[in-house]
């Protein structure tokens, strides 16, 4: 773990307890006489330092002794439509995701998605903050829930739809890139009409939109 996320972030002194201290010194097995690193998810540029002066079985106290910005960004800004898939296989790849960088996710009802399936926002946030005390990404992803395709393309008009194509994505030579990628079975018809730029993705055989998804972030 590089870093703790903390909503006391930046305090002088902290007092950890209950759920955040289990997970710290009983899961994490982390040392009393190593210092802890904690981003307060409200102001998550800055990095605080803080020493474990007083700790016993069920609370621990922290003192901070530093606190600095910190901050690394990605080369390219990314935002991903992604139509909507089975929540569980969101849940599996958001971490992925967060990790390489993408800045922001625009959830999609399209035409192949289930209507059924409800997304659970608050669960996905724990999920990337959790990614992101791995990694070391100073924020998490943006999450957005958007109604239809139409209104995705109209804020993201340069937008490169991966589908069949012979024309192959390769690296996009620009600082803003937004990307789509459909739920199983791809875009319907009326859907594909409305794509000015459509990709396909080098492969010969026929991919999960989860690994669509990992694959065009991955090439771009």
């Amino acid at each position: 773990m590089q870093f703790l996320f903390c909503e006391s972030g930046g305090d002088s002194e902290i007092l950890l307890k209950g759920e955040i201290y289990n997970y710290i010194f009983k899961i994490r097995r982390h040392r009393s006489e190593k210092h802890l690193f904690i981003r307060n998810p409200n102001s998550s540029t800055f990095m605080h330092e803080y020493k474990i002066q007083e700790i016993d079985r069920r609370k621990a106290k922290l003192v901070l002794i530093n606190s600095q910005e910190n901050v690394s960004l990605p080369e390219k800004n990314i935002s991903l439509g992604w139509c909507v898939v089975d929540s569980k296989t969101i849940e599996k790849t958001l971490p992925m995701i967060n990790e390489l960088g993408v800045q922001n996710i625009y959830f999609i009802y399209c035409d192949f998605s289930q209507k059924d399936i409800k997304l659970d926002f608050n669960r996905f946030d724990k999920i990337l903050q959790n990614s992101s005390m791995q990694s070391g990404r100073f924020n998490t992803v943006n999450l957005h829930l958007i109604e239809n395709i139409t209104e995705f393309l109209e804020k993201f008009p340069e937008t490169v739809a991966i589908d069949f194509a012979d024309n192959k994505i390769e690296t996009i030579n620009k600082k803003d890139v937004s990307i789509l990628i459909g739920a199983e079975g791809g875009f319907s018809e009326s859907e594909r009409a409305l794509f000015q730029n459509i990709r396909g993705l080098k492969s010969p055989y026929i991919l999960k939109s989860q690994t669509a998804v990992i694959s065009a972030i991955n090439l771009i």
